[in-house]
C-alpha cells in the first residue's frame, strides 16, 4: 500500500495520540475477552515505546494491547476503508469490533489491513492492538543467543545482545486510510540518465477489477501518457510507462529536486475515480572500479551511523527531533548516514528526499549466528522483510545503497550461501542501487563480504583494541584497511569506528571516555580513511548517544555519540565540523 495521501479520492484519519493500554502480563488477554472490551487502567501515548510512559513497563517485555474508539462520517460508506500502522514491535494483532483483521511479524516497517466489511456507521468502532515484544532467538534483531555470540552484549539485561534498547510499542503513527473501490495500488519508478535527459519508467500497479483508462504524467514536464486497462486484460493490474525529461534537473546533495509523477484513474466514461501523486528524483548510483558514483561523478560518504531513540519517546517517531536531527547534520557538514540498524520511518526518509541527505538503507538483521543459518526459516523470514523494505522505499532516491545485516557471524562456513542468498534475493526486487553487508571480524577469513557490491567494516583499533593508544590504534587500523583490500580488491567502507565519551568529562592529555580522546581518535581516523585511494566513506559512531541495555561495559547509555542523547554537542561535534567543512553560524 502506498504512503497515505489526501487527495480528491482518499482520506486520512489519524489514530495517534492517547489509547487505552494494559500489559498482559500472563499472555492471556484473548481469553479474557480483551478484543471486545480491554480493561485499561491507564492511557498510554501513540506513537512511542511504551517502556519509557511508565517506570514499571521500563524492563517490559511482553504483550501489550492498545485500544482505541473512532466514529466514521457516512459520507465513506462508498469507500474502501484500510488501517495502518507505521510499525509495532514485534508481533502484531489487529481487531476491529471484536473481529481480527490481520496479523504482522516484524518491528520496523509498516503494515496495512483492508477493513471495509468491518466497519460500524452507526456508532464508534473500537480498534484494538496487541503487540508482543518478547525477546527472541527467531526475532529480526535477534535476541537470547548468548551461547552462540562471537562478540560482546554477553550478560547484558535485557538479553537482546545488541546494542541498543529493544523497545516495544506501537513507534509510529496510525492512520485510518480511504480509497475508492478501485484504487492506484502501487507505484515503482526507476531513472536512469542519457546525456542531458532523464529517463524515466514507472510501474503502475492497480486494483484488481479495475476497468477504464490509467493516466501518468510528470508534473512540470511534457511527459504525458494513458492505457486502456481491461479486467480480464493481460496486464495482471499493471501498466508500465516510459518517460523521456528533457534537460532533467538531476537529484543530488547540493540540488535534491524532485519531480512529481501523477497518476489519474478514470472509468469508461472518463469520470475520475483515483488519484495519487508520487514524488522522485532523477539520479543514478553505481560503482565503478573502487569508487562510488552518483549521476556519474565520484562521491565520498561522510556522516554517521544512528538510531531512532529519544528521551521519553524511546523509538517513537517525532517530527521535532527528525528536523532537529537534518538541522545538525547540516551544521556538522555530514552528507551521509546509515539507518542503523533497521529501516527507518517514511517520514526520516522523505525529508532526507527533500533535503539532499544520502542514506545507506538498512535491515534489522543484526548478530546472526551460526544457527540462524541453518535450515530455511530465519533466511524466509529475512527475504520477506527485505521485500518489505525494498518495496516500501524503492522510490527514496536519497537511499543510495542497501546494507543486508549487520555484524553477524560471517566466519561460519553456512554463512557463505545464507548471505549470497540475501544478496542475490534484494538484487533480484532492486538492481539499481550496490549492496553491501556490514563485517566486525577478520576479512581474510570471512565467508560472505565476496558476495557484495562494496565491503563495509566496523573497526574500533583504538578503544576495544589497543585502548588508551591512539598511535599503536590508527597504525593498526590503517594495516587492517590495506589488507581487507589487497584481500576482496573492492571498495571499502568504515560504517563503525569511535568512541566514548562522557559529556563534560575533559582530560589532557587524552584518556579514555574524555572528550578530548574521542576527539582525536574520530579526527584521525577520519583522516587516514578518507586518504586510501579505495574507500567510499566513513561514517563515525555514532550521531548521537543511545539508550541500550544494562552492562558493565555501558553506564545504561552508549555514550559514542558526538552528540548527547538531547542533541548537544561534545567536542568531536566541532572538531568533525571543521574538518566536514560544515555550516557556519
Amino acid at each position: 500500500m502506498l504512503y497515505p495521501q489526501s487527495s480528491s479520492s482518499r482520506a486520512m484519519i489519524s489514530l495517534d495520540g492517547f489509547w487505552k493500554f494494559a500489559p498482559d502480563v500472563n499472555d492471556d488477554g484473548e481469553q479474557r475477552g480483551w478484543t471486545h472490551q480491554l480493561p485499561a487502567d491507564r492511557e498510554i501515548a501513540v506513537p512511542a515505546s511504551w517502556n519509557e510512559q511508565y517506570q514499571d513497563l521500563m524492563y517490559f517485555f511482553g504483550t501489550g494491547w492498545y485500544e482505541r474508539e473512532v466514529e466514521l462520517s457516512r459520507q465513506l460508506r462508498s469507500e474502501r476503508i484500510w488501517l495502518r500502522v507505521g510499525s509495532a514491535n514485534y508481533l502484531s494483532t489487529v481487531w476491529v469490533n471484536g473481529t481480527e483483521v490481520g496479523r504482522h511479524e516484524g518491528a520496523h516497517l509498516p503494515f496495512v489491513f483492508e477493513i471495509t466489511e468491518h466497519v460500524r456507521w452507526d456508532g464508534p468502532n473500537r480498534i484494538t492492538i496487541r503487540v508482543d515484544a518478547a525477546i527472541a532467538a527467531d526475532r529480526l534483531p535477534p535476541g537470547d543467543v548468548e551461547h552462540e555470540q562471537i562478540v560482546g552484549f554477553k550478560g547484558q539485561y535485557p538479553n537482546n545482545y545488541y546494542d541498543f534498547f529493544p523497545y516495544g510499542g506501537i513507534h509510529r503513527s496510525v492512520t485510518l486510510i480511504t480509497t475508492p473501490m478501485s484504487f492506484v495500488s502501487d507505484i515503482r519508478i526507476t531513472t536512469g540518465i542519457d546525456g542531458t535527459a532523464g529517463k524515466v519508467k514507472a510501474h503502475v500497479g492497480l486494483s484488481e477489477g479495475f476497468e477504464g483508462a490509467c493516466t501518468v504524467s510528470i508534473r512540470g514536464t511534457q511527459c504525458r501518457s494513458s492505457v486502456k486497462v481491461h479486467r480480464d486484460g493481460a496486464d495482471g493490474g499493471k501498466a508500465v510507462f516510459d518517460f523521456t525529461v528533457p534537460a532533467a534537473r538531476l537529484w543530488c546533495p547540493e540540488d535534491p529536486f524532485l519531480y512529481e509523477l501523477e497518476v489519474r484513474l478514470t472509468d469508461e466514461d472518463d469520470h475520475a475515480i483515483d488519484q495519487y501523486v508520487q514524488s522522485f528524483g532523477i539520479r543514478t548510483v553505481s560503482i565503478r572500479g573502487v569508487e562510488l558514483l552518483l549521476n556519474g561523478k565520484p562521491v565520498f560518504l561522510t556522516g554517521f551511523g544512528m538510531h531512532e531513540d529519544f528521551p521519553v519517546l524511546g523509538k517513537g517517531i517525532s517530527p521535532a527531533v527528525i528536523a532537529k536531527d537534518f538541522n545538525l547534520l547540516n551544521w556538522i557538514g555530514a552528507n551521509s548516514v546509515r539507518t542503523s540498524h533497521y529501516p527507518y520511518s517514511d517520514e526520516f526518509l522523505s525529508y532526507a528526499d527533500k533535503h539532499g541527505l544520502l542514506v545507506i538503507g538498512e535491515t534489522p538483521f543484526v548478530g546472526f549466528v551460526r544457527s540462524h543459518y541453518q535450515g530455511t526459516a530465519i533466511l524466509n523470514k529475512a527475504k520477506r522483510v527485505i521485500t518489505e523494505m525494498i518495496e516500501r522505499d524503492t522510490n527514496h532516491p536519497s537511499i543510495i545503497a542497501w546494507s543486508l545485516a549487520n555484524e553477524g557471524d560471517t566466519l561460519a562456513p553456512e554463512a557463505d550461501a545464507f548471505y549470497e542468498a540475501l544478496y542475490s534475493h534484494a538484487k533480484s526486487l532492486d538492481d539499481t542501487r550496490p549492496i553491501t553487508i556490514v563485517n566486525c571480524v577478520d576479512v581474510e577469513k570471512d565467508v560472505a563480504l565476496k558476495h557484495y557490491d562494496f565491503v563495509s567494516l566496523n573497526r574500533y583499533h583504538g578503544w576495544y583494541e589497543q585502548a588508551g593508544r591512539l598511535d599503536e590504534g590508527c597504525r593498526i587500523l590503517s594495516e587492517k584497511l590495506d589488507r581487507c583490500y589487497e584481500v576482496l580488491g573492492k571498495p571499502v567502507m568504515v560504517t563503525e569506528f569511535g568512541a566514548d565519551a562522557v559529556a563534560g568529562v575533559h582530560v589532557d592529555p587524552p584518556e579514555v571516555f574524555s572528550e578530548e580522546y574521542q576527539a582525536e581518535m574520530v579526527t584521525r581516523q577520519y583522516e587516514i580513511i578518507r586518504q586510501k585511494p579505495y574507500t567510499i566513506g566513513a561514517h563515525v559512531w555514532s550521531f548521537a548517544d543511545f539508550k541500550t541495555s544494562q552492562t558493565p561495559s555501558r553506564v545504561v547509555v552508549n555514550r559514542k555519540g558526538v552528540f548527547t542523547r538531547d542533541r548537544q554537542p561534545k567536542l568531536s561535534a566541532h572538531k568533525l565540523k571543521a574538518l566536514w567543512g560544515g555550516e557556519s553560524r
